[in-house]
């Protein structure tokens, strides 16, 4: 009887540490996802200042005044033809 009794004994430590385990996990996890909420938050504020859009026009004509003031325009144009070539040539394998 007292075999089992210390077996109980063994059972009853074990379980209470396993809680604690247990326990301590849950309280872990609650912190991350409390975490996660403020950097989903954070996230949303930062995207919240960006412009919503930006029309292909828009984009063009400062790609356009950019390269104008561009120190190195030799450089610019060779990069956009090169890109140019590569999209024609992408596009040509796909279709």
């Amino acid at each position: 009887m007292s075999n089992d009794s210390g077996e109980l004994d063994s059972l009853r430590a074990e379980n209470a540490a396993l809680k604690t385990r247990v326990e301590s996990a849950e309280e872990a996890i609650a912190t991350l996802r409390a975490e996660a909420i403020e950097r989903r938050a954070q996230v949303r504020a930062l995207v919240s200042d960006l412009p919503v859009a930006m029309s292909r026009k828009t984009l063009l004509r400062q790609v356009l005044r950019d390269a104008v003031k561009h120190p190195d325009k030799r450089g610019v144009v060779t990069r956009v033809a090169n890109k140019a070539r590569r999209d024609t040539s992408d596009t040509l394998r796909r279709g």
